[in-house]
C-alpha cells in the first residue's frame, strides 16, 4: 500500500479531467421577495458560548445553510455546483484542490468576501473549543488552507477524505474574518453574518429563528421575504400547527401521512433515501458462543422479515425495501440488487440446518422512536423460531452502551444517514474500526473501504462502490432492511418546495414559492 502521506485522492471528483471549471450564473432576480413562510421542524436550534449557527450546526445544518454559503453547493438532485467558488481544480496527484473564488460577493454587513475569509473560516472550524461537528474529520485529514491570490485558495489534505465535498457544502459556511475578529465569538453568535440567501432577524434558543431574504443574491434570490423556522419536537404539535394554518410546511411522522393525504388542501413531499436501516448482530463482537455467528442464522433472520409488509402497513409507504449498500446517489449503486425475499419456510430450514430446529432465545433492543416498527420485526423473527424479546432502552442509555460495545442480541442502526457519492465514505462510520459506531466489520470490508478511499475518477469510484457493497452483502454481518423516506406536509399556501435528495435536515429554503394569491 502506498504511503498515506501521498495517497490522497479526490473521491468527490465529478470528472476525470482535472482542469475543468464549473460556472453557476446569478439568479438575476429583480422582483422583491414577498410574504412569510413558517416551517415546523424537529431539528433543534441551539446556541452556546463560543458557538454560533455557523460552527454549532449539529442537528441544524439548515440554519447554517440559510445564513452562510460555502465554496460549493448542491441542487435538489445533490449534484455539486459552484457557490462562493466559481470553479475548482484537483492536482494531478490529488494532494490539494485549487478553488477560484468569486470576486463580486459581499457579506450581509457589506464586507467583501476574499480568500482571507476562507482561510479564517476553516481555521475557526478547527478550533477545538468550538466543537464544530465536522472538526474531527477535518483534523484527521490534515485539512489546511493556503492563500494563492486574493481570490484563489489551495486546500491541502494529508490523508484521504472521501466525504470532503459532502461536508463542505453541508455545513462549512464561510464567515467574515474582519467582523468576527471585531465582535468576538460571542458577538458573532448573537449576530451571525454570512453571504447566504437569508440573513438573521430573530433567534430564540430552542424555540424559533427568523431570517429575511437577501435581495439580488448572487446564487439564488428567495421569492419569500421572511422564513420563520419553529422548533416543535412533538409530532402532534406540528400536525396541529399545520391544520391550524400556523405552519406552512411541517415535518411529519409516517403515521400522519394518510391523514394529510386525505385532505385535498395538503400534499406530501418525500425526501427519499435519507438513511438505510439495518439489523446489527451485537453478539458477533463477543467471545461467547452465539447462534448469530453462523452465517446461516443471519440469513434466516433476513428471510424471516416481511420488509414489504412492514414498509407498507407499519411505515405507511415511507420506506422502500432495500438490498444494495450504495444509495441511489452513490457511485456504484446497482438498482438490480434486491433485498432478501420474505421466505419464512426457507428461514426455518436454515435454522434446522444450523442445529436450531427448535429455535433459540435472544433480545432485540429498541429505543422509543423505532419501537413501533422494531416490534413488527421481532414478531417476524418469533414466527420462525428466533424468539426475540423486545428490550426498550432510553436513547442516552442505548448510545452509551453502543459506543462501549456493550449491547447484546440484535439492534438497529442507520448505515448511512444523508448518503454521499462515495460508498467508502458512507461505510467508514459503521464498518471501519476504531470508529465508535463500527459495530462488527471484517478485514475484507475494511480493506475495500481503504481501497475505495484512493479511487480517483468516477469510474474508479463506481467500481469501488460495487466491490464494497458486494463484500458487505456477502458477509451478512448486517441485515439491510429498507431505505427510509422523510415526509414533509405542505399547506395550501405553498406552490412549490423540494428538499435536496437524501439530505437531512433539508436546507433549500430559498426555493420555496408561495401561490400568487397569498403574496
Amino acid at each position: 500500500m502506498a504511503d498515506n502521506k501521498i495517497i490522497v485522492r479526490p473521491l468527490w471528483l465529478l470528472i476525470a479531467v482535472l482542469s475543468i471549471t464549473f460556472f453557476l450564473p446569478s439568479s438575476g432576480m429583480t422582483v422583491p421577495p414577498k410574504g412569510e413562510v413558517v416551517f415546523a421542524t424537529v431539528w433543534q436550534s441551539f446556541l452556546q458560548v463560543g458557538g454560533d449557527p455557523a460552527t454549532q450546526m449539529a442537528g441544524n445544518a439548515a440554519m447554517s445553510r440559510a445564513l452562510f454559503d460555502s465554496l460549493i453547493t448542491v441542487d435538489v438532485k445533490r449534484n455539486y455546483l459552484p457557490s462562493l467558488a466559481k470553479g475548482w481544480k484537483f492536482s494531478s496527484d490529488g494532494k490539494f484542490i485549487d478553488f477560484n473564488l468569486r470576486d463580486d460577493v459581499t457579506f450581509h454587513n457589506g464586507d467583501k468576501f476574499t480568500a482571507e475569509d476562507v482561510k479564517f473560516s476553516i481555521e475557526t472550524y478547527l478550533r477545538k473549543e468550538l466543537r464544530f461537528t465536522l472538526a474531527g474529520f477535518f483534523t484527521k485529514a490534515g485539512v489546511r488552507v493556503e492563500i494563492i491570490a486574493p481570490y484563489k485558495v489551495r486546500i491541502h489534505m494529508d490523508t484521504p477524505y472521501p466525504l470532503f465535498f459532502q461536508h463542505l457544502w453541508w455545513g462549512t459556511g464561510m464567515m467574515p474574518k474582519k467582523y468576527r475578529e471585531k465582535v468576538g465569538d460571542r458577538g458573532f453568535a448573537d449576530k451571525p453574518i454570512g453571504t447566504g440567501p437569508y440573513k438573521m432577524v430573530e433567534f430564540k434558543q430552542d424555540a424559533y429563528w427568523k431570517a429575511e431574504a437577501v435581495k439580488n443574491h448572487f446564487r439564488h434570490t428567495p421569492e419569500i421575504k421572511t422564513i420563520r423556522v419553529i422548533y416543535a419536537p412533538d409530532h402532534p404539535t406540528r400536525m396541529a400547527m399545520l391544520k391550524a394554518g400556523e405552519a406552512d410546511i411541517a415535518e411529519i411522522n409516517p403515521p400522519n401521512v394518510p391523514e394529510v393525504q386525505s385532505d385535498p388542501n395538503y400534499r406530501i413531499v418525500l425526501n427519499k433515501y435519507t438513511h438505510l436501516a439495518a439489523l446489527i448482530y451485537a453478539d458477533l463482537d463477543k467471545p461467547e458462543p452465539s447462534p448469530f455467528k453462523d452465517i446461516r442464522i443471519r440469513e434466516a433472520a433476513s428471510l424471516a422479515i416481511d420488509r414489504e409488509g412492514i414498509t407498507k402497513k407499519i411505515l405507511f409507504g415511507m420506506a422502500e425495501p432495500y438490498g444494495d449498500f450504495c444509495s441511489p446517489i452513490t457511485l456504484g449503486h446497482d438498482p438490480k440488487i434486491k433485498p432478501d425475499p420474505y421466505d419464512p419456510q426457507r428461514a426455518r430450514k436454515l435454522l434446522a440446518e444450523a442445529g436450531y430446529a427448535n429455535g433459540f432465545d435472544t433480545s432485540i433492543i429498541v429505543v422509543p422512536y423505532n419501537k413501533f416498527w422494531m416490534e413488527a420485526v421481532a414478531a417476524n423473527l418469533n414466527e420462525v423460531g428466533i424468539r426475540a424479546r423486545v428490550e426498550v432502552m432510553e436513547q442516552a442509555q442505548y448510545m452509551s452502551k453502543l459506543v462501549a460495545k456493550n449491547l447484546k442480541g440484535i439492534f438497529m442502526q442507520m448505515l448511512w444517514y444523508g448518503p454521499s457519492r462515495s460508498a467508502s465514505g458512507d461505510a467508514m462510520t459503521h464498518f471501519l474500526n476504531p470508529n465508535p459506531y463500527a459495530y462488527n466489520s471484517t478485514p475484507e470490508i475494511e480493506k475495500e473501504i481503504l481501497r475505495g478511499n484512493n479511487a480517483h475518477t468516477d469510474k474508479e469510484m463506481a467500481e469501488a462502490g460495487r466491490r464494497l457493497s458486494k463484500v458487505i452483502r456477502e458477509s451478512r454481518i448486517k441485515t439491510f432492511l429498507w431505505a427510509n423516506f422523510f415526509p414533509y406536509a405542505l399547506g395550501p399556501r405553498i406552490e412549490y418546495w423540494e428538499p435536496e435528495l437524501a439530505a437531512l435536515p433539508p436546507s433549500s429554503y430559498e426555493l420555496i414559492r408561495l401561490k400568487k394569491s397569498y403574496l
